[in-house]
């Protein structure tokens, strides 16, 4: 917000409509669900933290944004046997990799089971899509793991990397995320950043340390459970 509107209960207000709007979008949720509101904010904007708090938030959760910034190509890519890596086909690998990610990401915390549709246009249909940018990991017809990433002007963005769970264990998410750096390096883009859950159980934030990425920034994710 800018700094001459602040103190006017602007935020406050915005909170409160957002939370009103929640409510009465909780009826639609599977008997016996729990609904929660979350409102993720920097770790270092202590007002907006307090104003949370006020407003009956507890905080739940400290994300990282994590990044490298390559000064020579990344190491060679090792792959699990059996395994090869391909870009993504639109609408050929539209269904088996939403499936693949949902079940990659089920176990996570907050993890709400996506729509296809909905996954479409948030993804393959926008207008900056490159399916160039999605790699997969396959093991015969299966899609074992995916890094699905974005290009932006200033870094390369790792929007989700997943392995699914027979396949975890065996160095694929090494492996992609490494492939992920060399396309990246290759288009003359050496900053690559993504987002992770600090408290993440797969051992997450141990592979993006082992492969160079360190924290770049911390935010913090605030919960108000609105129907239990």
């Amino acid at each position: 917000m800018r700094p001459v509107y602040r103190g006017r209960g602007i935020w406050a207000y915005l909170v409160q409509l957002s939370e009103a709007r929640a409510r009465g979008q909780a009826a639609e949720a599977p008997p016996g669900a729990g609904v929660s509101l979350y409102s993720t904010i920097s770790h270092v904007n202590e007002a907006a933290g307090r104003l949370l708090e006020g407003q009956g938030y507890t905080l739940a959760r400290h994300f990282w944004r994590m990044r490298i910034v390559m000064d020579q190509p990344p190491p060679a890519v090792e792959w699990p046997d059996g395994l090869s890596i391909r870009p993504f086909v639109p609408r050929q690998d539209d269904r088996a990799t939403f499936d693949a990610m949902q079940e990659a990401f089920q176990d996570h915390w907050g993890y709400v089971p996506w729509r296809l549709e909905t996954w479409r246009q948030l993804t393959i249909e926008r207008e900056d899509f490159d399916p160039g940018l999605w790699f997969l990991a396959i093991d015969g017809d299966e899609i074992a793991g995916g890094s699905l990433c974005r290009s932006y002007p200033d870094e390369g963005w790792v929007n989700q990397l997943g392995v699914r769970r027979p396949w975890r264990r065996k160095g694929l998410g090494l492996a992609l995320l490494r492939h992920t750096f060399c396309e990246f390096y290759r288009r003359e883009q050496p900053r690559v950043s993504l987002e992770v859950d600090s408290q993440n159980t797969a051992g997450a934030t141990r592979l993006y340390r082992r492969a160079g990425m360190s924290v770049a920034r911390q935010f913090d994710s605030y919960e108000k459970v609105i129907h239990d």
